[in-house]
């Protein structure tokens, strides 16, 4: 009996973490913020594509159309295991807070931040974000998914910005064919049938000069938030 105790205890660490997700311990809470920054933003907004009413206001959860975006910078100042050729994925997308006062209806409340992490990973359709970037040459790994539709895609993309540049990323839905398509890493799907397709995302980048006094807009997803 003591051995069948033991050997559940010992599990137990094991358990917990896969089935629920305390305290935002996934890697993506795990995140870190730029210490510099010198108006430098990834700008970014994705038009709602979907064959159905743009919004469900009556939802309690999910009052409007969103996907899930994640932006990794790859930091090259490594330390062990990883290797001098390595960069390091940390997740920089801001806290929630920082979109306070967007008005895109799927701010979380605390408690959801407190199980989740508190960093802003749901975005709305039809609304423009701008995200704080690095000064410099930098890469990154970009991350985006449509749980919902089964969408998902990504992209690995090196920039350098002098001082109140920015990037705009288009983002247009699509299909791939996963014979050929490049971000095989990110399904872990390495067919070579170039008949297969899966649905995914094409990723574009430009880079600007930021408006003098443009601001962030607010969202106006066409009902009242």
């Amino acid at each position: 009996m003591k051995k069948k105790v033991l050997s559940l205890l010992l599990s137990l660490p094991f358990v917990f973490p896969s089935c629920i997700p305390l305290a935002g311990l996934g890697s993506y809470d795990r995140g870190w913020t730029p210490k510099e920054f010198h108006q430098n933003y990834l700008k970014f907004e994705i038009k709602n594509y979907k064959e159905r009413k743009n919004y469900e206001p009556d939802l309690s959860f999910s009052k409007a159309n969103q996907y899930r975006f994640i932006l990794k910078w790859l930091d090259p100042d490594v330390y062990f295991p990883y290797t001098e050729k390595d960069r390091i994925p940390r997740p920089i997308n801001p806290p929630e807070a920082y979109y306070i006062n967007k008005k895109d209806l799927i701010n979380r409340n605390r408690f959801r931040q407190i199980l989740e992490g508190d960093r802003r990973s749901y975005f709305a359709y039809d609304c423009e974000y701008w995200m704080p970037i690095l000064p410099g040459k930098n890469q990154y790994d970009f991350y985006i998914i449509d749980e919902s539709e089964g969408r998902r895609d990504g992209a690995l993309s090196e920039f350098e910005l002098p001082e109140d540049h920015s990037v705009r990323m288009k983002i247009t839905p699509a299909m791939r064919t996963k014979g050929s398509d490049p971000l095989n890493r990110i399904t872990g799907w390495y067919s070579t049938d170039p008949e297969l397709t899966r649905k995914g995302f094409i990723i574009e980048f430009t880079i600007e000069k930021n408006r003098p006094g443009e601001q962030e807009p607010i969202c106006d997803l066409g009902i009242q938030s």
